[in-house]
């Protein structure tokens, strides 16, 4: 299936790397650190944050996770005082969620201390490399996006 050797030793070590450097953020971002959060409640917090009023039905999907799952996990949440439901009253089939003041204040911090992290990591480069990372992981994410936008075709 691999073409070249090298393209396998690549890949080993890109899936390596990006658990490493995933590690490394979790340790050098304080916010995540200190609080009593899980991974999985920080990214749906993350995703309500950047998405305003998003159902839990968007959110289950935007996760790829149950709605079941998503709901126990807004549940928590919002005993939490991250996240605040509303049911509007033109459609009670509908839950739609936003950050509270608690979660948005927490979020906002979580951005600043990534953005320092950032900054500490791109100090020790060259402007030249930070652009070609940059390039480099826009054009992953391109390919990613199209793979995604192959395989929702494909499925319907």
């Amino acid at each position: 299936m691999i073409k070249h050797k090298e393209t396998e030793s690549i890949i080993n070590e890109l899936m390596e790397l990006s658990y490493k450097f995933r590690e490394m953020m979790f340790k050098l971002n304080p916010t995540i650190l200190r609080s009593e959060l899980t991974i999985t409640q920080l990214i749906a917090i993350q995703y309500i944050y950047h998405n305003p009023s998003i159902t839990l039905k968007d959110l289950s999907n935007k996760m790829v996770i149950a709605q079941s799952s998503a709901s126990e996990l807004i549940d928590r949440l919002v005993k939490m005082k991250y996240i605040e439901r509303k049911i509007p009253a033109d459609d009670r089939r509908k839950i739609i969620l936003n950050v509270s003041n608690k979660g948005k204040k927490f979020i906002e911090q979580h951005i600043a201390e990534n953005r320092a992290f950032f900054e500490k990591l791109l100090k020790h480069i060259s402007i030249e490399e930070q652009k070609e990372y940059l390039q480099s992981m826009r054009k992953f994410y391109q390919i990613s996006l199209n793979l995604v936008n192959q395989i929702d075709k494909e499925e319907k």
